[in-house]
């Protein structure tokens, strides 16, 4: 506490979406998202590699970071190194050359990426399918199901609402085309600096995954995170070498490998909060001592995961901010035209609420002399 009465809090704590500043730096960072996403996903084609198409999101990434806040002492970055999932895989799929596959026709791909401003994160997903202008069958259940269940959460972002609410309904968005979500997806509050607020939505319910009931407040900021499965939801590690780490901040521990302590250096001074792939790093020394370090937890892995062989994985991930006129969408990108399913939403409550408006109408000023509408 000041001398004058007022709470020391940081700046941090003090700036939300109330202030355009803030709402701006999250504009920016999200355009910014939305440009690598469909750069990355118009050169999803039959023969491509997937390291190739990692590094060219990265690129897009840092390209257009480049040219926004010039001249400005503004920390700007990667927020999410560029992963592709293909078909059953479930995510962070983000290989280095020597481990890529190339895409062929028909497969199912999941873009998953995100920039910040200053802190302020914008994160982004959407699935295509290579060389395939109509989408049918799983495919298609599979990318309408993440859709429709995509649909149904923006519309349940109100301030007042509680995250308990949303759940059963996402279940039966996805359930509707015979898909399940996947086991552990959740989408978070975020914060500068943070994409994993204390604020949760999980997909579906499974017992021993529970999380704390909150409810949503005007001017938050949430990362929508939908993966859905034709099969059972269950996704697994294999294995696939994992590349995509982030600095675990609370942990500490007396490295005794050079080469470790070399890495967590070079970490902490270009990637001290967010997530990074090995793809960044050449040095084969750095990336020896990786290892080292995520055996004493001072590195969090981010696992490749599997779907059973066969399956379809989709997947949709926007960033909203929760306004006064409803929520604003700064990430996200329309799925491809053609998804053709032969499955339909039947709820009632379900289809009641997807036929809601996202913003609220603005209502009419009265007329000269005529009293306003109670």
């Amino acid at each position: 506490m000041s001398d004058d009465g007022k709470d020391d809090r940081t700046e941090e704590e003090e700036l939300d979406c109330s202030h355009p500043e803030v709402v701006n730096k999250y504009q920016q960072a999200g355009a910014v998202a939305n440009e690598a996403l469909k750069a990355v996903a118009a050169a999803c084609q039959d023969g491509k590699s997937v390291a190739d198409l990692c590094a060219l999101g990265d690129e897009t990434l840092n390209a257009a970071l480049g040219k926004i806040y010039k001249g400005k002492k503004m920390e700007k970055g990667i927020a999410f190194p560029t992963c592709i999932s293909i078909n059953n895989c479930c995510g962070h799929f983000s290989p280095l050359k020597e481990d890529s596959v190339d895409l062929k026709k028909g497969d199912v791909c999941k873009i998953d990426l995100g920039a910040h401003v200053d802190g302020y994160v914008a994160l982004a997903a959407t699935t295509v399918v290579v060389g395939e202008g109509e989408i049918t069958g799983r495919k298609a259940d599979a990318l309408q199901a993440a859709k429709v269940a995509a649909d149904t959460i923006i519309r349940l972002l109100q301030p007042g609402k509680k995250n308990s609410e949303l759940t059963g309904l996402i279940e039966k968005a996805v359930e509707a085309f015979g898909c399940k979500s996947v086991d552990g997806v959740v989408s978070h509050q975020i914060k500068r600096y943070s994409t994993d607020g204390t604020k949760v939505i999980i997909n579906k319910n499974v017992p021993g995954q529970q999380v704390e009931e909150c409810t949503f407040e005007l001017h938050e900021a949430y990362a929508v995170d939908v993966v859905v499965s034709t099969g059972e939801g269950k996704a697994r590690e294999l294995d696939t070498k994992c590349t995509v780490f982030k600095r675990a901040p609370d942990n500490k521990y007396n490295l005794k490998m050079k080469s470790a302590r070399e890495a967590l250096f070079k970490i902490e001074k270009s990637h001290p909060k967010m997530p990074f792939s090995l793809r960044e790093i050449d040095d084969p020394r750095v990336r020896l001592g990786i290892t080292e370090c995520v055996r004493h937890e001072l590195l969090q892995p981010h696992p490749v995961l599997y779907e059973r062989d066969g399956e379809v994985v989709a997947q949709i991930k926007f960033c909203v901010l929760l306004m006064p006129s409803g929520p604003l969408k700064i990430t996200g990108v329309d799925l491809p035209e053609g998804i053709k399913s032969d499955k339909t939403v039947e709820d009632e409550e379900l289809v009641a609420l997807l036929k809601q408006p996202l913003k609220k109408k603005k209502a009419k000023k009265p007329a000269e002399g005529e009293a306003p509408k109670a």
